[in-house]
């Protein structure tokens, strides 16, 4: 900026080269004028400052006469670019110019703000102007901008949630990315929280906040549940939240709004949680674990203990103050010595880390009982690797150590018993088929001294043909789970004679060696017995042969007859109209039908028990919609209502003959036995197949069956009184469910219908 001085100033006056206002005595009005605080100046068109007050000194640092005739842009701050801001005024072509803001460098290089007004005067050619220091104003305005925009950085990058309510109605003015995502929300400012997050006003949150903001009193929870609807769907979720709802006032101390602070601690409440559960969890373990288990921690002082360890020990021992050993070695305290109880593998295991499963130690209970116990520590560590504490299984060994002394002395008993049992038994090699060992039976029977059973093999007392079969039988895989096994093969003795024998087997460990304790019992005589049984049931089978044919053909012979004394009776009941002969003969109907579904059962009963089953894939609604349609053409049928409904969730295999006698049986009874004069008269057949079984049932709405004849009504040749029926027909029925490996039940009462429950096997092949 160029520098200017008085004397250029007065030079300039002399040679009236400045217009002549320049030239006029200073006025009262001035001498007020330079009492203002705020800078007043006079420009000329030009903008060069004709007359300026004293305010100028301090606000610019320049006395009025070094302003004087410079112009008043050379004092406007120009941008680092060099490029000035506004830099030159206009002062010609509005009357007002309208207020506005200018920075301009004070003499020593400070920047000040200065608003300015001005009015232009056309007469004299002049601009009048007022400059209003707000520096300090700007710099405060700075400061707070750059306060807020602090703020705001604390505020959205906080790593807590935050927002802020304003008005009664607890409406959003700010919120944070992280309490967006709490309510995973994102339009919410100017909304209302009963809007935005309906869902809480069943949780008591819209009470809280009223009552903070009407009495100032801040409302502050940990781990508070709260259920967010996040979607809208109506799918709540839970979370847990520590927040604080803290009241906001204003410059007059009235509450105007709400700050909201908090920290979602779901994930730390559930982690707590899933430990609080997993410790519970290991708590009840220990508790019910039926073996003697306790936990200490790294001193060695017992932190758990369940029932079976204080039985163990006799007592009950103070937690967290007595060590392991004192629980059990109360009263031998004095005279064990640390070292020695050093040795345990309890302390080896809180000492190295590594338990030692094989030293056993004896407990020494308070009244003196003393019990051999072999302890299983597991040591904890944490995730610096530390050992914490150790959990102890304590397994009580005394009765099975005394069974080894029993066992020491029933080994002699054994040897007694094996040497003298009626039957011959030997013990061979499971590998090599080598006898290991013989009774004095088998010497006796097969001929051969000790000696010579010993160096021989199982295979040697075989026929050459039944070597090879004998080593696939012998193959350890064929004793079955129970670890027995029993056959029938043929031994020879050592004068050459081959006799057929049973041999009863079990796997054994003899002295160390997997072994095969084999018992022989001599069976020619019941092989005998089995030949001769063998041939009588060949004669069985041929005259069962002869009597079915006898049967079909008897059925059929008595059918016959039957048959043309039914078609004289439709004759008669055709041409005749007599009363009394129709009558007559709808008896003697009536009786031939009886008859012949007597004659049809004694045949279907015969095939049930002496034919074999033939199993194939059944249609089930198919043959039962079949049937139905069949028994529709009964005359008692008519006006009955049928329902089918069989779910073949899998296929259904059975014998197809005996399925259909079932279904047969069962269903024309529930048409025989309905009520006449009933209004809706149904026989409904529902159920299911699955992957083992066919369910199905049998329901109608007719006379019942007293729950006294429930057992009775399966039986031969069974009538209920005043019933017609062969009584035969329900005992084929359950014989057919029994063979097909099913069951039947009923349940019924008189004159409230009858329903047969029945379950069938689904006989799929393999």
């Amino acid at each position: 900026m160029a520098t200017h001085n008085i004397s250029e100033s007065k030079q300039a006056l002399k040679n009236n080269n400045v217009p002549y206002y320049f030239k006029e005595p200073l006025t009262d009005l001035g001498k007020i004028l330079d009492f203002s605080m705020d800078l007043i100046c006079s420009c000329d068109e030009e903008g060069r400052f004709v007359w300026v007050n004293k305010a100028s000194e301090h606000i610019l640092g320049y006395k009025p006469e070094e302003l004087i005739g410079k112009k008043c842009s050379e004092f406007i701050f120009r941008e680092d670019s060099g490029v000035l801001i506004n830099q030159n005024i206009d002062f010609r072509s509005e009357t007002h110019l309208p207020i506005f803001e200018k920075k301009f460098i004070h003499k020593n290089t400070n920047i000040i703000y200065l608003q300015c007004s001005a009015v232009r005067d056309d007469v004299k050619k002049l601009c009048y102007c007022i400059g209003r220091d707000i520096t300090e104003k700007k710099n405060i305005e700075k400061a707070f901008e750059i306060e807020r925009l602090q703020f705001f950085n604390i505020y959205s990058q906080a790593p807590s949630y935050m927002a802020i309510l304003g008005s009664p109605d607890h409406v959003y003015e700010l919120a944070n990315e992280l309490y967006l995502q709490l309510i995973d929300k994102s339009d919410i400012i100017g909304k209302a929280v009963k809007e935005v997050l309906p869902e809480l006003e069943t949780q008591g949150i819209f009470e809280i906040l009223d009552n903070v903001y009407k009495t100032g009193e801040s409302f502050s929870a940990n781990e508070m549940p709260i259920t967010f609807d996040r979607y809208s769907d109506g799918k709540l979720k839970d979370v847990y939240l520590n927040f604080i709802f803290q009241a906001r006032r204003d410059a007059n101390n009235n509450i105007d709004g709400i700050f909201i602070f908090g920290n979602d601690v779901t994930e730390q409440v559930l982690s707590r949680k899933k430990i609080e559960e997993s410790e519970k969890m290991y708590k009840d373990l220990i508790h019910k674990l039926p073996v003697a288990t306790y936990s200490c921690d790294a001193e060695g002082r017992i932190v758990l203990y369940n029932k079976a360890a204080a039985a163990l020990w006799g007592r009950e021992p103070e937690l967290g103050k007595d060590l392991w050993h004192t629980s059990w070695n109360n009263n031998d305290n004095k005279r064990k010595q640390p070292a020695s109880l050093n040795l345990c593998s309890l302390a080896a295991a809180l000492k190295e880390g590594d338990p030692i499963l094989s030293k056993e130690i004896i407990i020494e209970r308070p009244n003196g009982d003393k019990r051999n116990v072999l302890p299983h520590p597991v040591p904890f560590h944490n995730a610096d690797g530390e050992i914490t504490g150790a959990v102890i299984v304590l397994s009580d060994i005394t009765e099975m150590k005394l069974a080894q002394k029993e066992l020491r002395k029933s080994e002699k008993k054994y040897r007694y018993l094996f040497d003298n049992n009626p039957m011959p038994m030997w013990i061979i090699d499971l590998a090599s088929f080598k006898f290991l060992d013989v009774n004095k039976m088998a010497m006796l029977q097969y001929g051969y001294s000790r000696e010579e059973f010993l160096s021989m093999t199982a295979l040697d007392i075989r026929p050459n043909d039944d070597k090879i079969h004998f080593i696939k039988l012998s193959d350890i895989s064929i004793i079955n789970e129970s670890n027995y096994n029993r056959g029938i093969w043929n031994h020879i003795k050592k004068d050459g004679s081959i006799v057929p024998v049973e041999i009863i087997a079990h796997n054994i460990v003899y002295e160390g060696t997997a072994a095969r304790l084999i018992l022989s019992n001599d069976i020619s005589d019941r092989k005998k017995a089995e030949t001769n049984l063998e041939k009588r049931n060949q004669e069985l089978i041929k005259t069962n042969a002869e009597l079915d044919r006898f049967v079909y053909s008897v059925s059929h012979d008595l059918r016959s007859p039957l048959t043309s004394i039914l078609g004289l009776i439709s004759f008669i009941e055709t041409e005749s109209k007599e009363i009394d002969t129709l009558k007559h003969a709808e008896l003697i109907r009536i009786s031939i039908n009886r008859l012949d579904d007597f004659i049809k059962n004694i045949l279907s009963y015969s095939r049930n028990n002496r034919t074999g089953l033939e199993v194939v894939h059944i249609p089930i609604n198919e043959m039962m919609l079949d049937i139905v349609d069949s028994l529709q053409r009964m005359k008692e049928a008519k006006g009955i209502r049928f329902e089918i409904e069989i779910k073949e969730q899998k296929p259904f295999y059975t014998d197809k003959l005996r399925f259909t006698t079932i279904l047969k049986n069962l269903i024309s009874n529930a048409i025989k036995y309905h009520k006449i004069n009933e209004a809706d008269q149904f026989v409904k057949i529902f159920g299911y197949s699955d992957h083992d079984n066919l369910h199905f049932s049998i329901e109608d709405n007719g006379i019942g069956i007293d729950p006294a004849y429930h057992k009775k009504i399966f039986e031969m040749f069974f009538r209920l009184s005043g019933k017609d029926g062969s009584g035969i027909g329900l005992y084929i029925v359950k014989d057919a469910v029994e063979i097909l490996q099913g069951s039947i039940e009923v349940q019924s009462e008189k004159g409230t219908g009858t329903k047969f429950n029945i379950t069938l096997k689904n006989l799929k092949p393999c």
